[in-house]
């Protein structure tokens, strides 16, 4: 019988992505010209009918939606800058999605015609209890194209009292007409250390106790969202308890320490084919996602060519510990940055394919056999001057050729002129016995050979 405690918490439990869920556009982590220009709308009532939310999953465009929706509607007597109150009953309907002013809307689930139009029934509706009606569409790029004509006309000029927000993934399968009705806000990848940042003040409210490196290694997998750390933290928690270590984030998230990556990017450098092929079994065999391991790499890749390129050891972009670069630079230098362009390129390829292939092992095997092939590469420049050396070779002597060649086959067209037939028997004028003879190429050969050299400078 279950204890009735335990199912008393396990229902009350808020996973962390919902319980710290930005409720002030001052709550909105990595967006302060989304911030900026939002809180100037509302201070000076410049409120436009229509706005765009655009930007990669969990960087907070429903959030951003549900914030402004309770700064147009909030009953608190004195708001500071705008901001939403959330302790009156229309932020906190809001924040539930339970507010009759408060319209939201999956586009996903709900793309056809029909259902654009049963929502807009109501548009002329007076608002219940706030300012506005406040019409809020997620995805809205899933609509279909007659539900976006249905659309068009009523954000252009739609009723004093009402306001729409539409929030996408994918602006660029909105049309042009809807586009250019709407105020756009583009919202940015969060950095790693706004979500290093803001998981450590989760984990000291949380009094949760991640060991070094692992809020870490959580930001890097959420790839700029913020919501997908708070996932994965709660999901490492889950998994550990209030102390998670690193080695409990590689088990349950199935990643691998950066140590053994370098290790292995080394290797392959030093054109160890079979440390990649060991490394590669080891991930399918131990059931972790070659995609994310794949990821970690292409990660990693990014990193050595930041610290290549880099004057100093803080250059931009570059968010590593200083105690990493000696390593960092060391595993650079074997690659060179055109070595390192190429690994990039390769193994992001991999990754791409290795979800849709029929044997992926193969796919991930071959990739790493390649890099330990990366040695053995040779520069455009360098095959370039190779090529200039080469022209200016004489190409091979054509007695050697008549003298090799069946006595039925013909020499090709033009070496029959430059070297008359008796001269393959006889001997030359100055008396050295099989000397070669050269001939001058033919205007085809040295046209091709400069199409090549141009071809190869190019790139």
């Amino acid at each position: 019988m279950t204890d009735a405690p335990t199912s008393e918490r396990a229902q009350s439990y808020t996973v962390l992505a919902r319980k710290y869920r930005p409720k002030r556009l001052s709550d909105l982590i990595g967006q302060p010209h989304v911030v900026q220009a939002l809180t100037n709308a509302l201070s000076s009532g410049r409120v436009a009918q229509a706005f765009l939310l655009t930007g990669s999953r969990g960087t907070g465009k429903t959030s951003t939606a549900r914030i402004l929706a309770s700064a147009l509607n909030c009953l608190g007597a004195s708001r500071q800058g705008m901001e939403p109150c959330g302790e009156c009953a229309s932020c906190r309907d809001v924040a539930r999605g339970e507010d009759l002013d408060v319209i939201e809307m999956d586009a996903a689930s709900n793309s056809r015609v029909d259902d654009i139009r049963q929502r807009l029934e109501s548009i002329d509706t007076r608002p219940a209890r706030g300012r506005y009606r406040v019409y809020i569409i997620d995805e809205v790029h899933m609509l279909s194209a007659s539900a976006f004509n249905a659309l068009l006309k009523t954000v252009e000029e739609p009723p004093a009292h009402v306001k729409f927000i539409l929030a996408t993934t994918n602006p660029e399968k909105i049309p042009e007409t809807i586009l250019s009705r709407c105020q756009r806000y583009d919202f940015r990848r969060v950095t790693l250390g706004d979500i290093t940042q803001r998981l450590a003040e989760i984990c000291a409210a949380e009094q949760l106790e991640p060991q070094e490196g692992v809020l870490r290694m959580v930001a890097e997998m959420a790839e700029g969202g913020m919501r997908d750390a708070l996932s994965r933290l709660d999901q490492l928690v889950a998994f550990a308890g209030v102390r998670p270590s690193s080695e409990d984030a590689e088990g349950v998230f199935g990643l691998i320490g950066r140590k053994r990556l370098l290790d292995l990017l080394e290797q392959l450098a030093a054109g160890d084919a079979r440390a990649g092929i060991l490394f590669a079994e080891s991930v399918f065999d131990s059931g972790k996602d070659v995609a994310e391991v794949l990821g970690a790499l292409v990660g990693l890749t990014r990193q050595l060519m930041l610290v290549l390129a880099a004057a100093d050891a803080a250059g931009p972009g570059l968010d590593v510990t200083a105690e990493e670069i000696p390593a960092l630079r060391r595993a650079a230098q074997r690659y060179g940055l055109e070595g390192l362009v190429y690994l990039a390129e390769l193994l992001t390829e991999c990754r791409q394919r290795v979800r849709r292939a029929a044997f992926p092992r193969v796919v991930v095997e071959t990739t790493f056999v390649k890099l330990a092939l990366i040695g053995n590469l040779e520069s455009l420049e360098k095959l370039a001057a190779r090529m200039d050396e080469a022209a200016d070779q004489p190409l091979a002597p054509a007695r050697a050729y008549m003298h090799e060649a069946p006595a039925n086959v013909a020499p090709p067209k033009g070496e029959t002129e430059a070297v008359p037939p008796t001269h393959a028997t006889a001997p030359s004028q100055s008396g050295a016995e099989g000397q070669a003879v050269r001939r001058t190429a033919t205007e085809a050969e040295r046209e091709a050979v400069s199409q090549l050299k141009k071809t190869f400078r190019a790139k």
